[in-house]
């Protein structure tokens, strides 16, 4: 297919890849000023209505899940020839195969890498699909505030788990495809998928695809040093007898997180030192409650973080770190989420401080207020998210404290709370933190960088 010059109002730029069924074009769209992938249906295919079906499904699923964690279609149309064309996300970072073959990857990004994509296909689980094809190249990504992000991509095999039962066709990628796969008319489920993130958990941790099955070989002959928790997670997800693997993509992607979170594990080179983006500058901007007069500085904080001081009264203020790409919405004497026992008001520092307080809106930064005295906070009230949090203990050095968790929060990112105070010292600092991904350890980073005075 020779290169059009536009998709509508999109206009193309040039061809990001082709596949059997699809080419993928990186186009602008002029009227919003931004970039878009426009995916094509291959010529060869246009009069054959049951792969068209499959485009305009793969389109459907991913518009109406609108996970964080997948890819977005902003649009659909129709070629003069009929063929059918979406517009999606665009991901200016590559594809996980890509990033796997620069080299071996440090062990607590890789399982960043595999929670998100867990994630992700815990979303298409809950909406009742099955991805069908979980490989590196389908796992795209892009830039963000905290680094890349995943965005899972290609659900052109995708199927619905209630007609799991009734494909009369292989389908998948072998290697990376569960053994029930490859045989017409098996009977499928979510463990199906399952394999497929064990596979794909092998290659980030290995840097190599698993053997056929049975793979016998853990990943900790491989990479000497791994937990072994990890060597017997993924080699459970790689189990030909699907029983013996993890019940879901969500038990998976539990268990990948807790084996992240454990204190001793490696942990990899802070994220603003590994992503070197354009936004982030470092500065400073003083917020006095008394004066209300915001003023930007060069800041000698952490890379690629902004210093937010918050004066309180003529003898206190708080400094909290925030990426500074979030930096866009200031605002004094918000009140928290409902928090037990209260919080009083603080300072709101997001990129959309109007939907902070909605789980559906894509707003992420930090909230900080101090609270006088020892106060045991207990936990944000309301559930926020809707879902029960994950709770674990913070020790910073400079704080310690309780941190709440939601993970996965109204399908635009992570929402955290924490309740922290000096060792010995009387007050508490109250914090929330929105953020695109789901980073512990830049809520870490946020609360280490918190100071009080």
């Amino acid at each position: 297919m020779s290169q059009p010059e536009a998709f509508g109002r999109y206009r193309v730029i040039r061809r990001l890849g082709s596949g059997s069924f699809a080419t993928v074009w990186l186009a602008q769209d002029d009227l919003l000023n931004y970039p878009v992938a426009i995916k094509v249906l291959a010529e060869n295919w246009a009069h054959q209505m049951d792969i068209q079906h499959r485009f305009l499904e793969e389109a459907r699923i991913l518009r109406q899940t609108d996970s964080t964690w997948l890819v977005a279609v902003h649009d659909v149309d129709v070629l003069p020839d009929g063929r059918p064309y979406m517009v999606m996300t665009y991901a200016d970072q590559g594809s996980v195969a890509d990033l796997v073959q620069r080299g071996q990857l440090p062990l607590d990004e890789a399982l960043r890498l595999l929670t998100e994509i867990g994630q992700g296909i815990t979303v298409l689980h809950n909406h009742g699909t099955i991805h069908r094809d979980i490989k590196p190249s389908n796992v795209l990504l892009q830039s963000s505030p905290v680094g890349q992000r995943v965005l899972v991509a290609d659900l052109g095999f995708a199927k619905s788990i209630d007609e799991a039962s009734g494909f009369t066709a292989a389908a998948g990628t072998p290697g990376y495809m569960s053994p029930e796969q490859s045989i017409p008319g098996g009977d499928l489920d979510v463990r199906s998928d399952v394999y497929s993130l064990g596979a794909v958990a092998y290659e980030l941790i290995t840097g190599r695809p698993p053997s056929r099955p049975p793979v016998r070989i853990p990943p900790g002959r491989i990479r000497p040093g791994l937990p072994p928790e990890l060597d017997e997670l993924i080699l459970s997800a790689l189990s030909v007898d699907r029983e013996s693997r993890p019940a879901d993509a969500k038990t998976f992607t539990d268990r990948v997180r807790t084996i992240r979170m454990a204190p001793d594990l490696p942990k990899a080179v802070p994220w603003w030192q590994r992503y070197r983006m354009p936004w982030q500058r470092t500065a400073a901007l003083l917020v006095s409650l008394a004066a209300l007069v915001v003023t930007v500085t060069a800041s000698a904080g952490s890379p690629g973080l902004s210093l937010v001081p918050v004066r309180y009264d003529a003898d206190q203020q708080i400094r909290v770190q925030v990426p500074s790409v979030w930096a866009r919405e200031f605002h004094t004497g918000r009140e928290a989420h409902p928090a037990s026992g209260g919080t009083g008001d603080g300072l709101l520092v997001a990129t959309d401080a109007d939907g902070w307080y909605s789980a559906d809106a894509r707003s992420y930064g930090v909230y900080a207020t101090v609270v006088p005295g020892d106060r045991d906070l207990g936990r944000t009230g309301g559930d926020p998210c809707g879902t029960e949090p994950e709770k674990r203990e913070v020790d910073t050095g400079a704080w310690e404290g309780t941190v709440w968790e939601w993970p996965e929060c109204g399908g635009h990112g992570s929402f955290s709370s924490a309740a922290v105070h000096r060792p010995g010292v009387s007050g508490t600092v109250y914090l929330e933190v929105r953020q695109p991904g789901y980073r512990p350890d830049l809520v870490n980073e946020i609360i280490g960088g918190t100071a009080v005075g």
